[in-house]
């Protein structure tokens, strides 16, 4: 058993957990969500290219990003499906 700690976050934030699934080329465009909203996201399978709009990352499997949802942001899967787990951590 290894645990890695990839953001520890404040006390007292509600979170929603989602499980991403993009068909090849698919792409979702967000638009910003409330204030001090964030996303914690990490690459289970395939490659993705995601984060905000004006400045995605690109991403392989096993990869982990955080980024600020309250702005618009995008989530692309690269060249095949690609699958992620996405927590989203409001104020």
């Amino acid at each position: 058993f290894a645990a890695t700690l990839l953001a520890s976050c404040p006390p007292g934030p509600r979170h929603s957990l989602y499980r991403l699934t993009l068909g090849a080329g698919a792409s979702r465009h967000s638009a910003p969500h409330i204030p001090g909203t964030v996303e914690h996201l990490t690459v289970t399978a395939g490659r993705m290219n995601a984060g905000p709009a004006d400045a995605p990352v690109d991403l392989a499997t096993g990869d982990y990003m955080r980024f600020p949802g309250d702005i618009a942001h995008v989530y692309t899967a690269v060249t095949e499906p690609a699958h992620a787990v996405l927590v989203m951590a409001y104020p």
